[in-house]
């Protein structure tokens, strides 16, 4: 179907063969829709998506090609009701007539001066490699994976003999002698600092109960900037650009503010002094997480990005960068990164990280505690304050 079929007003005749034309030589999915979610119009990427031919798609419903219940219904009811244009992206979609394919969104008012337009939406998706997306959060995974190996290792391997050691200073202590009480008692108390270090270690080693409850995300990510702000990150204008409609995460606060410092103080040291570090959180819509084997609710995760204006990480360490050990710091442990992917993994949520010269984003997704979220009356600006 041309435009030129759904065009009823003269202005356009001029130009409706170009803009057909422009549209069939895009190589993305542009296609249109009626009030009522029906194909009025396709471009040939179109067909080839949805792997139907123009003369199948014309009349019938999205809803034929997707789950009814699909977030991009409610997006398309957002753009209705705010005639406004929306995207979103790394969205899913799944039916049995396209199989499995992860796009990015944009859904926009049709022209009123067309006979489709008044509640009309047209439709533009970018597909992206549901490899590279995969890839992303098998990497996540693994190197979660390894921290838990690692952390039990060395918390077990470690503290046994720690205790022969302490056990020999206390025997060293009771012997006297010049010096030795003083000495011991160093010993003492650095073993008993590293053994109280490996605790914590063990506390991370993943597959562990944490002590869920509802978190105030924000509230976490603001003990965050305040900590940041009094140390490493005092030379940095820290952005906050929140949702506040978001509703509470489930998780472990002391292990949420562990991860985000760290991955706040990553950005800093990543960044010139003075610069901006921008930490904004928001929903991502039609995604979904399991925690211990269960859905959480039905909602979108809650998604917390920090991002830098920094020299980026170098390519040869992205496909690793969440593995032990792996730092492109000099004086870096390369467990910061290992650390926080442990943690969010036991949490049930997802990790990754995007990033080129001048500009990373890491990204972690979280289960949260509202089972209901739509999405249809959220605000799209949330709030945002700077900070220095």
């Amino acid at each position: 179907m041309s435009l030129s079929a759904i065009n009823n007003h003269g202005a356009w005749s001029g130009s409706t063969a170009l803009i057909d034309a422009v549209l069939s030589g895009l190589t993305y999915p542009v296609f249109a829709l009626d009030e009522g979610s029906h194909f009025v119009y396709v471009n040939p990427a179109a067909e080839e998506f949805f792997r139907a031919s123009q003369g199948m798609l014309l009349g019938s419903s999205l809803s034929v090609y997707l789950e009814a219940d699909h977030q991009v219904f409610t997006m398309i009811r957002r753009v209705q009701l705010s005639r406004s244009s929306i995207s979103d992206q790394g969205v899913e979609l799944r039916s049995a007539k396209i199989g499995q394919r992860l796009v990015n969104i944009q859904v926009s008012m049709l022209p009123e001066i067309t006979e489709v337009g008044g509640n009309g939406v047209i439709i533009a998706l970018q597909e992206r490699a549901l490899a590279e997306r995969l890839r992303g959060q098998q990497q996540f995974r693994g190197a979660a994976r390894s921290m838990t190996s690692l952390s039990a290792l060395l918390a077990h391997e470690i503290k046994n003999p720690l205790a022969g050691i302490r056990g020999a200073a206390e025997l060293l202590q009771q012997d006297g002698g010049q010096n030795a009480n003083a000495l011991t008692q160093l010993i003492i108390a650095e073993t008993d600092r590293i053994a109280a270090l490996l605790t914590r270690m063990e506390s991370l080693a993943g597959g562990k109960d944490i002590e869920r409850q509802p978190v105030n995300i924000h509230e976490v990510i603001a003990h965050c900037i305040q900590l940041a702000q009094n140390s490493f990150g005092k030379d940095f204008t820290i952005v906050s650009d929140f949702d506040p409609s978001l509703p509470e995460a489930e998780g472990d606060r002391d292990l949420l503010i562990q991860s985000l410092l760290n991955l706040i103080k990553n950005a800093c040291e990543a960044s010139d002094k003075n610069k901006e570090i921008i930490i904004r959180t928001f929903f991502n819509f039609g995604a979904r997480l399991a925690v211990s084997g269960q859905e959480a609710g039905t909602g979108s995760p809650l998604v917390i990005e920090v991002e830098d204006h920094g020299s980026g990480i170098p390519e040869d360490l992205r496909e690793r960068i969440f593995d032990p050990f792996v730092s492109s710091k000099s004086n870096g442990s390369g467990l910061g990164l290992a650390l926080v992917a442990s943690t969010i993994a036991d949490h049930g949520g997802s990790l990754d990280v995007q990033s080129r010269a001048g500009h990373t984003v890491f990204r972690v997704g979280l289960p949260v505690i509202s089972p209901k979220h739509d999405g249809v009356e959220r605000s799209p600006q949330g709030s945002k304050s700077r900070s220095k």
